[in-house]
């Protein structure tokens, strides 16, 4: 890495330095060390404000820029700048792209590949877990990376689905790339990494993952994809700040139909009601992305098992994806209660049945 980006990642560490500023100074001064170096009256006429110039002056001083870029170096993390040909050219076009990305693991390269971003509650329901898996592995199996904040929830979910499938997933970060995470997000970030995804962040190395910090990362989840696709959001969510981006940068916004009565659908309907793109199956995202049809090759059917006892074929027949109480098989089967129970119980054992809790099942 060269002299140059050792004093770029060091302007990326004071706080008050955002893309537009770092783009102003770097647009102004010859080199990234000149900037660093400069004086209060040179930064003003770059275009910075008197009181940013002041802190920045005092920042400065307990900054080590060669420092930095050892940590950089020993965590294998790469870096992209804003003016580099591998930037990925969809978030180029932003109206304020990071000007730098911090990099762990591979970034794929989207100009070869559609992405989509997958968003929705940190709170999901049993339905919204079940969609978000399911609409993820075959969005997945057709090379489409996926792209997501690795927050608990939707995010994770749609993660590990991908990883399921061997497909390739991005995550971007709302702290610094470095910043020590909790050992969900360690795990996650993990397996990322290790099946050809990224981790990627624009913040100083060690910022913590402040609230202000998360609005401002949603703008990357949205601004790297050819989509946005929301499973669960309630009427005031992060996941609608990240669907309102993907407007502004004229990027497509799909949204999944949840229950009228549920709190974590309210935001997902609201984005119906004001035009987003209906999802009921993957085939609505490809449909919008033109990539024709899944083939059988890449979306798995499901065979019909064998060996069925009468009573555990019956109760499977009940059943699809939305959960259905054990009183409405009951019903539906006329099967004694404690026929049910205990066929349940087998076909939970076999890998057929979901209980999703509450006395409610699903087919697995």
């Amino acid at each position: 890495m060269s002299q140059d980006l050792n004093y770029l990642i060091a302007l990326n560490e004071f706080p008050k330095f955002g893309p537009k500023s770092l783009a102003r100074l770097m647009g102004y001064f010859a080199s990234a060390p000149c900037a660093w170096e400069a004086t209060a009256p040179d930064l003003k006429l770059a275009g910075i404000h008197d009181n940013v110039i002041n802190e920045f002056l005092e920042a400065r001083k307990a900054i080590n820029p060669d420092a930095l870029m050892q940590q950089i170096t020993d965590n294998q993390i790469s870096v992209l700048t804003l003016t580099d040909d591998s930037y990925p050219s969809l978030l180029k076009q932003i109206y304020d792209p990071p000007y730098l990305l911090f990099i762990r693991g591979t970034l794929p390269n989207l100009d070869n590949h559609r992405s989509l971003s997958i968003v929705g509650s940190r709170k999901a329901s049993d339905y919204g877990i079940r969609v978000a898996k399911d609409l993820t592995q075959e969005i997945a199996k057709q090379g489409i990376v996926t792209v997501s904040g690795l927050a608990f929830g939707i995010d994770e979910i749609a993660h590990r689905a991908t990883i399921d499938v061997s497909g390739i997933t991005i995550a971007v970060l709302g702290f610094g790339i470095l910043n020590p995470p909790s050992a969900r997000e360690q795990e996650v970030q993990k397996l990322i990494v290790e099946n050809n995804g990224a981790v990627i962040s624009e913040f100083p190395i060690l910022m913590h993952g402040a609230k202000q910090n998360f609005p401002i990362r949603n703008r990357i989840i949205s601004g790297i994809s050819n989509g946005t696709l929301v499973i669960e959001a309630a009427e005031k969510s992060g996941s609608l700040i990240t669907a309102q981006s993907a407007l502004e940068q004229n990027r497509e916004v799909f949204a999944v139909p949840g229950s009228i009565t549920s709190p974590t659908s309210a935001g997902t309907n609201i984005l119906l009601k004001n035009g987003a793109h209906m999802v009921t199956c993957a085939q609505d995202i490809l449909n919008v992305f033109d990539m024709g049809s899944c083939t059988p090759a890449q979306v798995e059917i499901k065979q019909k098992p064998i060996g069925l006892t009468p009573e555990e074929t019956a109760i499977l027949e009940t059943l699809s994806k939305t959960p259905i109480h054990i009183d409405e098989i009951t019903r539906q089967t006329k099967l004694a209660a404690h026929q049910i129970s205990a066929t349940l119980s087998v076909l939970e054992l076999k890998g057929l049945v979901q209980d999703t809790g509450g006395q409610y099942y699903t087919y697995a």
